[in-house]
C-alpha cells in the first residue's frame, strides 16, 4: 500500500502552479497566486516522497462561511484515494474551526459531482442557484 504525507499550510506557489497546470483552468501571474495564498486560511498538500500529487484550500470569513476551493489531484493519480484523503484533512479543519453552524461551500466540476455527493455535499436546489462574475483584463 502505498503512503502520502500530507503537510497544512505549506503550499508555495511553484506548487501551486505546477498542480493548476494539469487542469484546463486559466492562467495565473506568480504576484496573483502568492497574494491569494497568503489569505487562505488553510491548505493540504498531498507529496508521494517529494513529488507535490495533490492541493486542497479552504477560504472564507473563518466563522460563518468556508469555501472548499483548488482541490486538484494529479491526472496520473486520480481514484488512488488522494482528493478523498486531501477532503478529509479538509474537514477535520473544518469541523475544529465552526461553532454552531458553518456553511461550507465549493464549486464542482460536473464529472467531479459525484465524488463530493459521496461525501455528503449536496447539489443547489434549481430554486437557489448560485451565481458568479468574472472580472478579467481587457
Amino acid at each position: 500500500m502505498q503512503t502520502y504525507t500530507t503537510k497544512t499550510n505549506h503550499l508555495t506557489v511553484p506548487e501551486y502552479q505546477s498542480l493548476r497546470n494539469t487542469t484546463l483552468w486559466k492562467s495565473l501571474p506568480d504576484h496573483q497566486v502568492k497574494r491569494a495564498l497568503s489569505n487562505d486560511l488553510y491548505s493540504v498538500s498531498v507529496y508521494e516522497e517529494d513529488t507535490l500529487i495533490g492541493m486542497g484550500r479552504v477560504i472564507g470569513d473563518g466563522a460563518i462561511y468556508f469555501y472548499i476551493q483548488d482541490v486538484i489531484v494529479r491526472p496520473e493519480y486520480k481514484g488512488k484515494g488522494i482528493g478523498r484523503l486531501i477532503m478529509q484533512n479538509i474537514e477535520q479543519y473544518l469541523i475544529r474551526r465552526f461553532e454552531t453552524y458553518a456553511f461550507v461551500g465549493l464549486m464542482a466540476a460536473e464529472d467531479s459531482q459525484g465524488f463530493y455527493q459521496k461525501l455528503g455535499y449536496y447539489k443547489r436546489k434549481d430554486s437557489s442557484p448560485g451565481m458568479y462574475k468574472i472580472f478579467e483584463e481587457q
